[in-house]
């Protein structure tokens, strides 16, 4: 029986965390299961089924997986899990990544991701848009039906192979919040391996319940665009990429500015000074 491990990184209220947890056991998947709860928010008491790793410090989602990952060790098997915790598997998930990360060369695998109504999509892969430095997500039927390559899988649910992950070095630390998956994506590309959407990987995501993605807050805004040109390569095209979304953030937040959010646009400021002061900074080095 294969043995995977599953990170499950906790922020916020305690509920949708339980439910994530509680869909990890509750798939039927003829797989050995561990399972560790990062606790960002240190509110987590004791959980069935799970160990529960306090992180007094909130090193964000990407580090959280990071930390999850090294208290799982070696004795997990060869199959990392990483979730949110306002995500819920559906059944069979666990199996189908332990078949698809058997294929050759596959780093990372995900599948479709579900609004709560189990029958709209919020994602189904992606791609990189390189001119823009930006991800298109697919949300097309027809496409979340048919297994293949992608160039982008979201980081809500997703199923690593442990010795891609360990080779790149996992997730990068500085990212806090969003892009994290991007940039640990492309890494995995650069060192030769592949990025797989099943449609049987499949999941429900309860969206933005601790950020607030959903309504578009400050707090969501301003941590969306300060790691925005982080993953790309070489320095000038983060140059190149620092004018575009320069031009982006003036006509968006000139937008939040017209319709009286002027929070939303001074969130949208502040993230992008602090992407704009960091610029050096780029993907870290594979090898």
């Amino acid at each position: 029986m294969a043995r995977v491990g599953v990170v499950i990184v906790h922020y916020g209220d305690a509920e949708p965390t339980w439910r994530c947890l509680r869909s990890v056991w509750e798939d039927p998947s003829p797989v050995d299961r561990r399972v560790v709860v990062v606790d960002n928010s240190r509110n987590l008491p004791a959980l069935d089924g799970a160990h529960v790793l306090p992180c007094p410090d909130n090193p964000g989602f990407g580090e959280g997986v990071n930390r999850g990952a090294r208290f799982l060790g070696g004795d997990s098997g060869q199959v990392l899990v990483a979730l949110n915790p306002d995500v819920e598997l559906l059944p069979g998930f666990l199996e189908a990544a332990v078949r698809n990360l058997e294929r050759p060369k596959v780093g990372a695998v995900g599948g479709p991701l579900f609004f709560p109504d189990g029958r709209s999509l919020w994602s189904a892969g992606g791609a990189v848009l390189w001119p823009l430095g930006v991800v298109m997500q697919y949300r097309s039927l027809a496409r979340a039906w048919r297994s293949r390559p992608v160039g982008f899988l979201p980081g809500a649910a997703l199923a690593f192979r442990w010795e891609a992950f360990s080779r790149v070095g996992g997730f990068d630390p500085r990212y806090f919040m969003y892009h994290e998956d991007l940039d640990l994506g492309l890494r995995l590309r650069r060192a030769g391996w592949k990025l797989w959407y099943s449609p049987a990987v499949a999941a429900v995501h309860h969206l933005g319940s601790a950020t607030g993605s959903h309504v578009f807050s400050s707090f969501y805004l301003e941590h969306m665009t300060k790691t925005r040109l982080r993953p790309f390569r070489p320095l000038a095209f983060r140059l190149w990429l620092a004018l575009v979304h320069s031009l982006y953030v003036a006509f968006r937040s000139l937008g939040f500015f017209l319709r009286g959010q002027r929070e939303q646009a001074r969130a949208l400021w502040r993230g992008h000074w602090a992407a704009l002061v960091s610029l050096p900074q780029g993907p870290l080095p594979v090898n």
